[in-house]
């Protein structure tokens, strides 16, 4: 369908104070992962009032909100996340993490950049699509997942299994921050757990037991000699940080019998989780030959969900790298559709990771990310959504929409 710019923009402004004050509500909404219920009815009931043809809760929590179309044409898939992460230190904050409030044409507080501003942008595009009453040909699914800041995308997976499997979907669309350009895929995250394991003494007599602290400290020094060697390819290079260390029990006189530290490995295209497994592997089975006494066990993390709903699951921290080609003929009608609006998004690569990598690795589904929200202030003290990129992005969900599924 041909692109009507002239009435996106005579329709559009109508709806950008309700599209705000949407914003504000959910900012206002405090949504730590695995409490989303507020966030979550607040969506339903936000698209049931607009007109949406179905609104789905799912049995873990997630929000599915669909425009059907005649079945005709192409199916769109948008999507963003509901939970987001803890304010952390509140007198870092300049206004408060959740009081919605607007200056200097910012909506601020925890979770506008990350991604509540996107969620209203997108809930938006859909109302701006009913009231310009197009005939759709094909569906325009709006989800809302669960428990995505964890990083294992396992609210994404639980939705697409229960609900969206047996739905042919085209292309999909996410709404992590792009600040108006146009993402084309990240690496892969695989996050490992390395246990060193020791034996229990008191501390005033080590001699007796074997600290696994002590024990781990050559493991640290062999994984940071290891990132600087690490791997790149023509679009990324491998990353690693150390971002956790605890020990066993770690109290009350006692050499600590287990000590563990979690490894964030950033991948490319080019490897596997079972490839940066044997690389860890292979560091620990030198240690215990140089040392009889260090024991080592390498794996990937798991975490533990309950969902707001009382879904209760395990998952890896393994998430895959993906890659959407620029000339992907999804790709290019986004870029075309937006150059219509007037709008010349940059492309290139997220640092972090995203749920689009389930979508476009494991269901083979086309993924971008297109978003008014910015990467600067995600997870940050400085969390806001600037309200001119709403509108602006409001007009580009719409024109990608009428292009691809109209």
């Amino acid at each position: 369908m041909t692109i009507n710019k002239e009435a996106i923009r005579n329709t559009a402004p109508g709806l950008h104070q309700s599209m705000i004050d949407f914003a504000q509500k959910l900012v206002r909404a405090r949504s730590d992962t695995g409490h989303e219920k507020e966030v979550a009815e607040l969506i339903m009931a936000e698209c049931q009032t607009l007109g949406y043809d179905e609104v789905i809760q799912d049995t873990t929590g997630n929000i599915i909100a669909i425009l059907h179309g005649d079945g005709s044409g192409k199916n769109l898939m948008l999507n963003c996340h509901m939970d987001q992460v803890d304010p952390g230190d509140l007198d870092a904050w300049e206004y408060p993490p959740f009081g919605g409030e607007i200056h200097d044409g910012y909506l601020h507080g925890r979770g506008a950049s990350d991604t509540k501003g996107a969620i209203a942008t997108q809930v938006y595009a859909g109302a701006l699509l009913k009231k310009m009453d197009l005939h759709l040909k094909g569906d325009c699914i709006f989800t809302f997942v669960v428990e995505e800041e964890p990083g294992d995308m396992w609210g994404a997976i639980q939705m697409y299994r229960e609900v969206l499997k047996d739905r042919r979907i085209d292309f999909c669309i996410s709404g992590e921050a792009t600040g108006m350009g146009i993402a084309l895929g990240h690496r892969g995250k695989l996050e490992l757990e390395i246990i060193s394991k020791g034996k229990n003494s008191h501390s005033s007599a080590p001699w007796l037991g074997i600290n696994a602290v002590s024990k781990m400290a050559p493991m640290i020094t062999e994984i940071n000699r290891m990132a600087g060697t690490l791997p790149k390819d023509d679009l990324f290079q491998d990353s690693l940080s150390i971002i956790a260390i605890h020990c066993h029990p770690g109290f009350n006189c006692v050499v600590p019998d287990t000590c563990t530290i979690h490894v964030d490995y950033r991948f490319s295209t080019d490897e596997t989780a079972e490839d940066i497994l044997g690389k860890f592997r292979k560091i620990a089975d030198k240690l215990e030959k140089e040392d009889p006494q260090s024991s080592f066990e390498v794996r990937i993390r798991q975490l533990e969900h309950t969902s707001y709903r009382g879904v209760h699951d395990f998952a890896e921290l393994n998430k895959p790298c993906f890659v959407t080609d620029l000339q992907n003929a999804y790709v290019q009608r986004v870029i075309h559709a937006l150059g219509i609006m007037d709008q010349q998004p940059k492309t290139y690569y997220w640092d972090f990771g995203t749920d689009a990598a389930f979508f476009a690795s494991a269901c083979k589904i086309p993924a971008i990310g297109y978003s008014p929200l910015e990467e600067q202030y995600c997870h940050a003290p400085v969390d806001r959504v600037n309200l001119d990129l709403m509108k602006q992005a409001l007009e580009g969900y719409a024109a990608i929409c009428m292009d691809i599924v109209c």
